[in-house]
């Protein structure tokens, strides 16, 4: 651990004051009453030491062994191990004892420091507003910097996917995302944008050919497969009513055409557009209707 000695250190009874109730003026400072023999100890220090290096500087964890300073256990009334108490502006404001969950830790310290907040924050925020304004090379440098520190940051790995996307570049894109480790393909993020590239796939970008499948569609309402592609059409200029309403339709003249290829395209929507989206929802309820009707 890098910052070990910066942010975690172990200390003892001479040096109590100026470790934990000097420095509690500047930081809040964690003193871990533990012992070696203390199996509960054992559980509980490596998560106290994970979460104070995630504050970076905002908590310091001061470990002190009971065994070898009693003095100090005795006055602060450690009656069992572990024990934890929280030091502010030179005096205890909190503690517990036993061992404790890492949700139940992390709301401690929130409620003692407050949240965490996420140091990639102003980045991500800087990297959309470039996106915002067509500055995808720009964008994608940022991101690389980030990704380097940090491969499995999925918020940075969909930002990388779409500004390739936006940039029209699905080479890269398919390039990009089938490189992501197999364990954040379930990350919902990442589950967007591997649709959203997979859609833009199959986008028929030609105006004949779009007015070729509009015509088929008039002479023809049973053509399905114009339907699906002209659905995605659509949902590329951002008509998503439009191309969900082509779907439904589709499912209500033949539920079962193509292995129920309709209904799997209106889903990958969904899934692309987010199912807290407004016409998600709208169009789920469609979906059921037919369905169920």
């Amino acid at each position: 651990m890098d910052n070990y000695n910066q942010y975690i250190k172990d200390i003892s009874t001479a040096t109590f004051n100026e470790e934990v109730i000097n420095a509690s003026k500047d930081s809040l400072v964690l003193v871990d009453f533990w012992a070696p023999w203390c199996g509960p100890c054992k559980q509980l220090t490596p998560t106290l030491e994970k979460l104070v290096t995630e504050y970076a500087g905002s908590v310091i964890l001061c470990k002190l062994n009971v065994d070898e300073n009693q003095a100090i256990a005795a006055q602060m009334g450690v009656q069992s191990i572990p024990a934890v108490f929280a030091f502010k502006d030179q005096k205890p404001v909190d503690g517990f004892m036993g061992n404790v969950t890492e949700a139940e830790l992390r709301k401690f310290l929130e409620k003692n420091v407050g949240p965490l907040t996420d140091p990639n924050s102003d980045k991500l925020a800087q990297i959309i507003n470039l996106k915002n304004t067509d500055n995808y090379q720009d964008a994608l440098t940022l991101l690389d910097e980030m990704v380097q520190e940090d491969q499995e940051n999925t918020d940075v790995i969909y930002e990388i996917a779409d500004c390739y996307l936006k940039m029209n570049d699905l080479d890269n894109a398919k390039k990009f995302i089938s490189s992501v480790p197999e364990k954040l393909l379930q990350n919902d993020k990442i589950k967007q944008i591997k649709s959203a590239i997979e859609l833009a796939q199959n986008i028929p970008s030609d105006n004949a050919r779009i007015d070729d499948l509009i015509s088929k569609i008039e002479e023809n309402p049973n053509d399905h497969q114009a339907r699906l592609d002209l659905s995605l059409y659509y949902n590329s200029i951002g008509n998503k009513d439009e191309a969900a309403d082509l779907l439904i339709e589709s499912i209500k003249l033949n539920k079962e055409w193509n292995e129920k290829a309709a209904q799997s395209q209106l889903l990958k929507f969904f899934e692309v557009w987010g199912f807290s989206d407004p016409v998600s929802i709208d169009k789920r309820k469609s979906l059921s209707s037919v369905l169920f009707s």
